[in-house]
């Protein structure tokens, strides 16, 4: 009974962050930053690359290659097909980077991801752990690109209506994160420290620096975009993988290994941006 009831608030408080994050994403988004992120085209290309191929080509590399039960690779390879942080514009605010391409890229990733997280967990998934596409990308549809595309189209349509929804719709989504991170933390803390020795936690490590250096690498020459995407790319989309692996997949086990591999993205990112934002440029 204890389990269930775990299992429901963790699933409805999943499912309120993530359609609370995507609205206030689409309310605070405006026109011009996303047309600042598609008038890049040789950034954007570069972009999607190292977010839909290079890191999930990366973590399928090294669950192929560390030896880990099934699961844990499952939940190193979903967090790893999931792109377009939400935490990307706020990373880029702490560093002092391009909040515009920040904004814009998030935006961008947070579309076409509902037709690459599918795809890409029907390949790359271990051949023992099998998903229905379709019905993941229904899901991600529901969650993700339908909440995103409310909030763009009220601000274009009702700019001012955008802006005195958009602060409630904030605070939700940060009420509903602290909320959902203090409940898996009391449910799944003794799992996450379980991990220890079985190779999720190396494989998570080696692709938030993986991911790290390849986004700085491929950011283009401004240092303000590379640490964009360098931050960026290694964060991952916790709150889709989130929804994904409690409403897609039946072994904790998986959800247990998104969180600890999201913690270690998100950490890592916001604290080498915080020591950007302290270099001279």
């Amino acid at each position: 009974m204890v389990g269930d009831t775990i299992n429901t608030v963790v699933n409805l408080g999943t499912t309120v962050f993530v359609l609370s994050t995507m609205l206030a994403v689409g309310l605070d988004l405006s026109l011009g930053q996303f047309r600042e992120a598609v008038g890049r085209p040789r950034l954007v290309t570069k972009s999607l690359l190292v977010n839909l191929v290079v890191v999930p080509t990366l973590a399928y590399l090294l669950v192929r290659t560390i030896p880990m039960a099934p699961s844990y690779a499952a939940g190193v390879v979903l967090l790893a097909v999931a792109p377009g942080a939400p935490f990307g514009p706020k990373l880029a605010e702490i560093s002092d980077s391009d909040l515009a391409f920040a904004s814009g890229l998030m935006a961008i990733l947070a579309v076409v991801s509902v037709a690459t997280i599918p795809v890409s967990l029907a390949l790359l998934l271990p051949g023992s752990v099998t998903v229905d596409p379709f019905a993941i990308g229904r899901l991600v549809f529901g969650v993700q690109l339908v909440p995103l595309l409310a909030g763009l189209a009220v601000t274009a349509l009702k700019t001012p209506v955008a802006d005195a929804l958009y602060p409630s719709v904030q605070r939700l989504s940060d009420y509903s994160f602290a909320f959902l991170i203090v409940v898996l933390l009391v449910a799944y803390l003794d799992d996450m420290m379980a991990l220890v020795g079985t190779g999720a936690l190396a494989a998570s490590s080696v692709a938030v620096v993986g991911s790290l250096l390849v986004g700085y690498a491929l950011g283009g020459p401004r240092r303000s975009t590379r640490e964009v995407l360098a931050t960026t790319t290694a964060a991952r989309n916790a709150a889709i993988a989130l929804f994904v692996a409690t409403a897609g997949f039946s072994d904790p086990d998986v959800l247990t290994v998104v969180l600890a591999f999201s913690f270690l993205g998100v950490v890592s990112s916001a604290l080498i941006a915080a020591k950007w934002r302290r270099r001279p440029r």
